[in-house]
């Protein structure tokens, strides 16, 4: 005879899923990081473009 109760059954369940959701964890603080670094990166080089561009219109007389 199988005997169970609907507790222990979601018991079971809950660590499956807190099991499958630590195992994500440490990959995607990565992914997190890796994102923020290719952010940064892209900002200051956008930056330093517009700085350039800024620059060049200066000389131009085509900023306002």
């Amino acid at each position: 005879m199988l005997l169970f109760t609907w507790a222990g059954l979601m018991t079971k369940l809950q660590h499956c899923f807190e099991w499958s959701f630590r195992l994500m964890d440490e990959p995607n603080r990565n992914m997190n990081i890796l994102f923020i670094i290719i952010g940064i990166i892209g900002a200051i080089y956008w930056l330093s473009r517009q700085t350039k561009y800024n620059a060049e219109a200066e000389r131009n007389g085509t900023i306002k």
